[in-house]
């Protein structure tokens, strides 16, 4: 069934057109209102329909069309039925029929006068410039072909706008910036020792070395492979082998010093036979009497009378002193001590130094740092780093070895925590944090931190403390995290 279109257009003046106005359909349209509530849009008017006469194979259908040129929204109004229709449906009454006669169904000779049309419809954009018209589509039956007519609509019908509300306020936005300490450059020359200790036993009163007596082979050895140790490696230089000779309590002072000296002289002429370096290189100290070890095995002992042991060690009195007025007071405890600790305090402490190749290129620096990286100097590491872009693994990495090497140096672990925060690990920056000091540059990565997890409160006390102390980059983050804090209230 083809259907035909009457158009029947109005116009609006101020939103009301309060009285009647009538179309060349014969419809009488009236108080038409508008009004906008809670984003929809409320359309209001009178329609008479009294003057319309239906032929007896039609059925009008009436809609509101409110459009533009790109958009329409098409509300039903209501149908009116001519004779054949009204008696089919009347005499049939089907219940799958496609039209009920109910409020928004009329027949003809019944038309409400006059019928008060309402609709709500979702406020668009497009409705600002939006006109309105009223189509009648009439259908005909049994066989006569339908109409179809589009009119135009009325210039002067103009929906109301709505106002628009203020825009939400935007949350502001915290985008961390990291600063990276570059520490103080090295002296030209990176400085290494490693140390050991070595418990070499000479006989009674003897001051040469034999390495058949007791354990005094391995001891040796022990010094030989340190010095081997960094010999071998070529990129070092060995400046100094020292050798420090300790002798225990008993006996006279001035004996002690005699004999410790004469021994530590008698291991480092032994050492330097071993070894292809120049002699200059060894050198030897003798403590006469190692008081401070046996001070600390007395501390960490429960021996009968330990308060007063260590008040006499801490005396003023001579060594020699010292040892008759314990000897005297504590026989017992002083024979114990001569038997289990004393053979501990005659050692020889060694340390061997050195210096080590500085790395000039990224290229240098990156291959020692996968093997051996306690070679490389703090602005070695930030050599390494370079090329790498913040907040990948592989920058992350070379911080993190650095803070290995270095655990208790400030610098290392400021940058180590930035790295790690750059991967959104703050559990590890924490840590690093810990260990980062107190300057102005760690209060602000403290503050970095602390709002990268949104602990505004804590971050605006941090970045406050390092802007007072001269941190340019801790004005706009306070500021930042201020406003975040406040518009969270």
């Amino acid at each position: 069934m083809k259907k035909t279109v009457l158009i029947i257009a109005m116009a609006l003046l101020g939103g009301v057109l309060a009285r009647g106005q009538e179309f060349s359909s014969r419809v009488a349209v009236s108080n038409i209102e508008f009004d906008i509530r809670e984003g929809n849009l409320c359309i209001g008017m009178d329609m008479d329909f009294s003057r319309i006469q239906a032929e007896a194979t039609e059925m009008r259908s009436y809609s509101l069309v409110i459009f533009d040129k790109d958009n329409y929204v098409i509300l039903p109004v209501g149908k009116l039925l001519g004779r054949s229709w009204f008696y089919h449906y009347a005499r049939e009454k089907r219940t799958n029929w496609p039209f009920t006669l109910d409020d928004h169904t009329w027949y003809w000779k019944k038309a409400p006068t006059p019928y008060r049309f309402e609709a709500e419809v979702p406020y668009r954009e497009w409705m600002e410039n939006a006109n309105i018209r009223i189509d009648a589509e009439v259908g005909g039956c049994c066989g006569r072909p339908g109409r179809e007519v589009t009119g135009a609509a009325i210039a002067s019908a103009v929906l109301p706008v709505m106002a628009k509300p203020e825009p939400e306020p935007e949350r502001p936005v915290f985008h961390p910036h990291f600063i990276y300490v570059l520490p103080p450059a090295e002296t030209s020359v990176k400085q290494r020792d490693v140390s050991g200790e070595a418990y070499v036993v000479f006989a009674s009163g003897k001051t040469a070395v034999d390495p058949s007596y007791k354990n005094n082979q391995a001891e040796l050895d022990k010094i030989h492979a340190t010095i081997d140790s960094v010999k071998a490696d070529a990129d070092v230089t060995i400046t100094q082998v020292l050798l420090r000779g300790y002798s225990s309590p008993d006996g006279k002072h001035a004996s002690n010093e005699k004999l410790a000296m004469l021994r530590t002289q008698a291991i480092k002429e032994y050492i330097s036979t071993l070894d292809s370096l120049d002699e200059k290189v060894f050198v030897s100290e003798a403590v006469a009497e190692n008081w401070e070890g046996l001070r600390k095995a007395v501390a960490e002992s429960d021996i009968y009378g330990k308060d007063k042991i260590l008040s006499i060690i801490d005396s003023d009195i001579t060594p020699d002193a010292k040892e008759a007025k314990i000897k005297s007071a504590y026989p017992k405890q002083w024979a114990a001590l001569s038997k289990d600790v004393f053979p501990l305090l005659r050692r020889t402490d060694y340390r061997v130094s050195y210096t080590l190749k500085s790395y000039t290129t990224t290229e240098d620096a990156r291959n020692i740092l996968r093997t051996a990286p306690e070679k490389l100097s703090i602005n070695e590491f930030f050599l390494a780093a370079q090329g790498y872009e913040v907040g990948t693994w592989e920058f992350d990495d070379v911080f993190k070895i650095a803070a290995r090497i270095y655990p208790d140096n400030d610098v290392v672990n400021i940058n180590a925590a930035n790295a790690s925060m750059s991967l959104d690990n703050y559990t590890a920056a924490q840590a690093y944090l810990m260990r980062a000091g107190d300057s102005p540059v760690a209060a602000y990565t403290r503050g970095v931190c602390a709002a990268l997890q949104e602990d505004w409160e804590k971050a605006m006390s941090y970045f406050a403390s390092a802007r007072d102390e001269g941190i340019e980059e801790a004005e706009d983050a306070y500021e930042t995290v201020k406003q975040i804090f406040e518009f969270g209230k």
